[in-house]
């Protein structure tokens, strides 16, 4: 099974976690708080039962502890390693967070990472890596920013150059 960890996840990148798990990707969401759309992952112990494949699966996480961040998503993966990685990480927490679940890569898995600010930087991971700015949306945010991201995924899986592309409402 195809593995995803998507950093962010949990808000405007919900609709790319639900549309990965309804192409049949394992799914893992660390962040602070439990998203609804996500199975039950409290403990350890909990998440060693829930039933997976049919929702993303949250893990307790917090950006501003990377290496536990990282013990935690491991810990999840049981030994798989990661396809895709999908990135939407604050700027003061990006590189220590990307460069904490790199190990959790398998080589040439492909990147996306979504910006709000210009100038976009040098991608911090030594994998190819589709970048996204995403620009003022007036309406339809979620809608837009999913379709964007989905499109960048796609890009990644197929193999084509890294590339920065700029989504705008206008």
């Amino acid at each position: 099974m195809r593995t995803a960890l998507v950093l962010g996840g949990t808000g405007m990148l919900a609709g790319c976690a639900g549309r990965l798990v309804a192409r049949g990707w394992r799914v893992v969401l660390p962040s602070r708080r439990q998203p609804l759309m996500a199975d039950d992952g409290p403990g350890r112990a909990a998440r060693a039962s829930i039933s997976r494949g049919h929702r993303p699966t949250w893990v307790r996480a917090d950006w501003a502890d990377p290496a536990k961040l990282t013990s935690e998503v491991e810990y999840e993966l049981e030994g798989h390693l990661v396809n895709l990685l999908v990135a939407w990480v604050h700027d003061n927490y990006r590189v220590s967070v990307l460069n904490s679940v790199r190990h959790l890569l398998a080589e040439g898995a492909p990147v996306v990472e979504v910006h709000t600010s210009a100038p976009v930087p040098d991608p911090v991971l030594p994998h190819p890596t589709q970048q996204i700015l995403l620009g003022h949306f007036t309406h339809d945010a979620m809608v837009r920013t999913n379709r964007a991201v989905l499109e960048a995924v796609e890009r990644g899986l197929e193999g084509r150059a890294p590339s920065l592309h700029h989504e705008d409402a206008r």
